[in-house]
């Protein structure tokens, strides 16, 4: 018995400890994008693109709201504080408030959605841009191919991650007496609804995981594949829930914002909240940097040339001593 349980348990020590042994390269990992997202100034290129990301939010917000409104479920104003349910609770007022007054006119909302549109579009590609080169410098990586060639991938992929954030918002606010109208349209049954209420959050956070997927593959060449992409994509999704609840749950106890910036400290908020986001996918973009360093240094390791050994049959030509060919000095041949 005793001899069976060793057997069967000698397997399981080594994956034991392969597993302790990855998680620690893990942490060790992030700790070392965190270090290098200071160096190399990341919290300036979170700020570029929270700049780019204000100008391309609240268009693509403005549409939501618009064309969900022609359902007739509900007001602009509930879609308004719906779509606002993840900001913190200090800048959901103003959000919504903002989108409400926008599409609340009803003269102008067409023309607000046609230039907005065009307007996301414009700021999204300079968001991928911008995200695009903070990648290139992370693996140390110079695209050298020319802009005709780059501009329509990063059209192609601006216009995915508004396509993706609409998504997102849509499936955020479809719920309570919209979900049921919306269900009553497509002809669905009353278990399907239900059921959309429950799994339209996993839905959500998988929309999210697919954007965060599809800016890092806007990086350099080599590292577009999913199983390169995927640690560092969950790292920024955890770390911007993480960062989204510490921050929510900071502003909404201490009023530091209210009494320093007054009535604009749900603008400030919203801002800040839109950088920690963005610092966070820069964060995830780093330990993807990180683990492709570790294993360019593994492969190079592993490649090193070894100390060559003689071959058997060459050990005796490379020993010193006289030859049988050649008599030694001193001594006649009879």
């Amino acid at each position: 018995m005793d001899e069976t349980a060793v057997r069967g348990a000698g397997p399981a020590r080594p994956r034991r400890f392969a597993k302790t042994l990855a998680t620690f390269r893990a942490l060790r990992a992030l700790g070392r994008a965190i270090g290098a997202a200071w160096e190399e100034d990341a919290t300036e290129r979170a700020a570029a693109l929270t700049y780019y990301a204000v100008l391309a939010l609240f268009p693509a917000l403005l549409v939501t709201v618009s064309v969900l409104g022609l359902t007739g479920g509900a007001s602009d104003g509930d879609l308004a504080a719906e779509i606002t349910a993840l900001m913190p609770t200090a800048s959901r007022p103003v959000v919504a408030s903002a989108l409400q007054d926008m599409a609340d006119d009803k003269s102008a909302t067409l023309s607000l959605v046609v230039i907005g549109s065009a307007g996301a579009v414009w700021s999204a590609c300079s968001y991928s841009s911008v995200f695009r080169r903070a990648l290139h410098a992370m693996h140390r990586a110079t695209d050298h191919r020319p802009a005709w060639r780059t501009a329509p991938r990063i059209v192609f992929t601006s216009v995915t991650l508004l396509a993706l954030l609409v998504a997102s918002a849509t499936s955020l606010v479809v719920s309570g007496e919209i979900a049921h109208r919306v269900g009553t349209l497509l002809h669905m049954s009353t278990p399907v609804v239900a059921a959309w209420r429950v799994l339209r959050w996993p839905l959500m956070l998988i929309l999210v995981a697919v954007l965060v997927l599809v800016l890092f593959r806007s990086g350099p060449r080599g590292t577009r594949g999913l199983r390169a992409m995927a640690p560092g994509g969950a790292v920024a999704v955890v770390l911007w829930l993480l960062s989204s609840a510490g921050f929510a749950a900071w502003t909404a106890r201490a009023g530091t914002y209210n009494r320093l910036y007054g009535p604009l400290a749900g603008t400030v908020v919203f801002l800040v909240w839109l950088w920690f986001s963005n610092l966070a996918l820069l964060i995830g973009a780093h330990f993807n940097a990180q683990r492709a360093i570790d294993v360019r240094r593994a492969a190079e390791r592993t490649d090193e040339p070894s100390p060559a050994a003689p071959e058997p049959g060459a050990a005796k030509a490379l020993v010193p001593g006289p030859s049988r060919a050649q008599p030694r000095p001193g001594r006649k041949r009879r």
